[in-house]
């Protein structure tokens, strides 16, 4: 077992005995009723899943939004805040959003090296659509990974003419009320590290198809997806 599966598997492990540990307080009363309210929450639920994604998983990105959502439908409960202040989520949401496309396209930290050269000769894609869709056939040689972002938008890409590099190599999912699906090679293993919150990002290749899996053809998929989906198909 690798550090990393180490370290998700003793985070999960941590999460199930504080999980415990509060609901047996709870069954035992130990709590006060707003305690109670908070600690038994779904809001909670977001923090401590999203806690979990910073510490103990690769998606940083994730554990930050889904503590950032949780925290703020709390804080009505911890704080006499107006009555009006949950109708600021969807702005804030928004605002948020911008600045992570922003940051995760190019400003505020050095990209990976995405260079401007022919599709066949690139080692990444960046496949970014906002109110619109889009098809692509990838043919990459060296393929490496790279983002996929669809905000009110979708997109269909073929990596069925692709080639993995060695090493890892990783794609990440940035989807809100939208979409995309991938359609790989059948002897890729494709690890699945998405979080969704109100969405969903589905394995759809045949069962029989795993056995031919080559352990050395491995991408692994992470990111987060909120009111969207995607899913992964077979060539």
């Amino acid at each position: 077992m690798t550090s990393h599966n180490q370290n998700r598997t003793l985070g999960f492990g941590i999460i199930i005995i504080v999980a415990g540990l509060a609901i047996l307080l709870h069954q035992l009363r130990l709590f006060s009723p707003n305690v109670d309210d908070i600690i038994i929450s779904w809001q909670m639920l977001l923090i401590v899943i999203g806690v979990y994604n910073l510490f103990f998983t690769q998606s940083r990105v994730t554990g930050f939004i889904l503590i950032a959502i949780g925290a703020f439908f709390l804080l009505p409960e911890i704080f006499d805040l107006p009555y009006n202040f949950r109708r600021n989520f969807w702005p804030i949401l928004l605002i948020v959003v911008g600045v992570f496309i922003i940051f995760r396209h190019g400003l505020g930290r050095r990209q990976p090296d995405f260079r401007q050269m022919e599709e066949n000769d690139a080692e990444f894609i960046d496949e970014f659509n906002i109110f619109s869709g889009s098809e692509r056939k990838i043919s990459i040689k060296n393929f490496k990974g790279g983002k996929i972002t669809s905000i009110f938008g979708g997109s269909e890409i073929d990596l069925t003419d692709a080639e993995l590099s060695s090493g890892t190599n990783v794609i990440e999912l940035f989807y809100m009320f939208g979409g995309s699906s991938l359609t790989v090679p059948n002897d890729w293993t494709v690890i699945n590290k998405v979080t969704s919150i109100l969405g969903g990002f589905s394995d759809k290749r045949s069962v029989s198809t795993s056995g031919q899996n080559d352990p050395k053809k491995t991408l692994i998929l992470k990111g987060f997806v909120m009111f969207g989906g995607g899913e992964i198909k077979g060539s």
